[in-house]
């Protein structure tokens, strides 16, 4: 249990290192309070986090993890492709 964990922990980091929500708030720091920019950065985090938590959990429980997988990944390589021929 504590290996799924640490796994979860070090791919979300991994995946949100220097992403548009990392620039924000350098960006927030860099003019405001950075305990208060912290503090904001946390909530709203947490907030999106729990909702996409809610979605993924009920997909989850009403469809085979082979399809979840399947579906994830071609959403995955569509906003790549998108991303690369976007203006």
């Amino acid at each position: 249990m504590i290996k799924n964990f640490l796994l979860i922990v070090w791919t979300i980091f991994l995946l949100e290192f220097a992403d548009k929500t990392q620039i924000a708030a350098v960006s927030f720091a860099s003019r405001q309070n950075p305990f208060l920019v912290y503090t904001g950065a946390v909530l709203g985090i947490s907030i999106a986090t729990i909702i996409s938590v809610a979605i993924g959990g009920l997909i989850g429980y009403a469809l085979p993890t082979k399809y979840v997988k399947l579906v994830a990944g071609a959403l995955f390589i569509i906003v790549g492709i998108w991303t690369m021929f976007s203006k």
